[in-house]
């Protein structure tokens, strides 16, 4: 056996030299947990300083409310994960000295004018459209950002086999913010039938499937550049998706209604059985360099897109953890003591998985995006809890210094608020969460159009930022359009 393990070893070591010929990133030095956090902070940050600039100017025309958040928003991500990557934690300090020097400036509403402003009872969902919002705008950022290798940092670049870095959060975000407004979160399957959920189901990861085999067909078509390491020969992000939706809702389903409530249970078992099956047998090494020993994927379907395939176990893991989260923010908050005692049972689910992190991936075994391992999900935790955690945060602080002619909250100005009115309003985070779909979608066609017309790896960092801000311009225009008149893409 221990020979055995030694050949493995070799061969796994070969095919890793292999990886770092074609894929120098992604065996270059990787980031820390705390780094990716605090680069991911830059767009509540942000937020907040928005929320003060609107104090005393709040354009009331579609181009200006536009200009202002494309401004301070995409801008100020777009330059962090680029030309400023190196400088990430003194923007963030900046940015947050400037925040704390206007808030000592301006006064403090009193509570009797938020409750004018919020109805307690409906104070709360806010902060998740502004972290599902981030997550998305981060998404279509970094998608084209890491095509431009001479501004695009290697540390955020994707790990092949273990660490950590931005863009390893990626799948990882979106699963979980899926998870946070599922129907088991939101308490909506308790009067509903198994039946119906698994017809529901059944439709939305039709359409995910349906995009999927869009993608594959579109990428065979125009040849475009895929890895096959990352999810194997067929295999891509929206089938994932699809697949984890179909399993958590089946398990669901063939447990109690009651099961929602202890879906952390249910998680932990599926998580450390999958890590027990990656640890205890050679799993994990035949993911990695399947049958031929050489990483190949050629083959049955099953040995072409193992790592796809396979990691799913670890995502359902992930999405039923996100469900648990998501039940405790959508549990009714009728006082701001309730706020508080949410804030802090975010905060200890944030410490708990961030000490966890570091214990697993010091003593058990390395994270992993490719196999999402119980290292992975218990890190994707971490850190989404944090950007929720942050989002929270800059609703509370906007809150307080909202007035109820111009409230301040991310996403809930008067119009935002009142879509039936006609009032001018272009809010952006409002606008990608109405058609998020049609903005991962158009963000992803707009990416693959520049690499097809530009040779990304050679632009230098003035043209390549130009290009970025207007590829996120266009594509933030576009989404907020159809926002602007009403328009949702979603028809199923």
């Amino acid at each position: 056996m221990q020979k055995t393990m030694a050949q493995v070893d070799i061969m796994e070591l070969q095919y890793l030299e292999k990886i770092r010929l074609a894929h120098p990133s992604w065996l270059s030095s990787e980031d820390s947990v705390l780094n990716v956090a605090i680069t991911t902070l830059i767009g509540p940050i942000c937020l907040l300083l928005r929320a003060f600039i609107r104090m005393k100017l709040n354009p009331s025309s579609y181009i200006g409310q536009f200009l202002l958040d494309c401004m301070s928003l995409m801008v100020p991500i777009i330059i962090s994960f680029t030309v400023l990557s190196t400088s990430t934690f003194r923007l963030f300090l900046i940015v947050l000295i400037v925040i704390i020097c206007i808030c000592k400036a301006y006064k403090i509403e009193s509570i009797s004018s938020i409750y004018q402003i919020y109805p307690l009872q409906e104070f709360g969902m806010p902060f998740l459209n502004t972290y599902r919002a981030l997550v998305n705008l981060c998404t279509i950022v970094v998608i084209l950002a890491v095509d431009f290798s001479l501004i695009f940092p290697q540390k955020f670049h994707k790990r092949y086999t273990n660490g950590f870095s931005l863009m390893d959060t990626g799948v990882g975000s979106f699963i979980f913010s899926h998870a946070l407004v599922a129907p088991e979160s939101r308490f909506n399957t308790i009067s509903e039938s198994r039946l119906k959920r698994i017809k529901q189901c059944l439709i939305s990861s039709s359409m995910l499937i349906v995009l999927g085999c869009g993608r594959l067909f579109v990428t065979w078509l125009t040849d475009y550049s895929v890895s096959e390491e990352e999810y194997g020969k067929h295999w891509n992000f929206f089938f994932t998706l699809a697949l984890v939706k179909l399993l958590t809702t089946m398990i669901f389903c063939s447990l109690p209604a009651s099961a929602t409530n202890f879906s952390w249970v249910i998680a932990t078992v599926v998580g450390v059985g999958y890590q027990c099956l990656l640890s205890l047998a050679d799993f994990k090494d035949w993911i990695i360099i399947g049958d031929n020993k050489d990483g190949s994927y050629t083959g049955g379907f099953i040995h072409a897109n193992r790592p796809g395939l396979f990691s799913s176990l670890g995502y359902c893991s992930l999405y039923m953890f996100g469900v648990q989260v998501g039940r405790l923010i959508f549990t009714p908050r009728v006082k701001w003591v309730d706020h508080a005692k949410c804030f802090e049972k975010l905060i200890v689910i944030a410490a708990a998985s961030g000490l966890m992190t570091c214990l697993l991936h010091a003593h058990i075994d390395k994270s992993s995006r490719m196999i999402a391992n119980l290292t992975f999900v218990i890190w994707q935790i971490c850190h989404n809890t944090i950007l929720l955690l942050s989002s929270y945060a800059v609703d509370l602080l906007s809150a307080l210094y909202s007035t109820p002619e111009n409230p301040l909250i991310p996403g809930q100005c008067v119009s935002c608020s009142n879509r039936k009115s006609r009032s001018n309003c272009c809010c952006l985070l409002s606008a990608i969460n109405r058609n998020q779909l049609f903005f991962f979608l158009i963000g992803n066609v707009l990416t693959g159009v520049v690499n097809l017309a530009v040779k990304t790896g050679s632009v230098e960092a003035v043209p390549a930022v130009a290009t970025l801000i207007a590829y996120g311009g266009v594509v933030c225009g576009l989404t907020s359009l159809l926002f602007v008149f009403n328009i949702s893409t979603k028809f199923w």
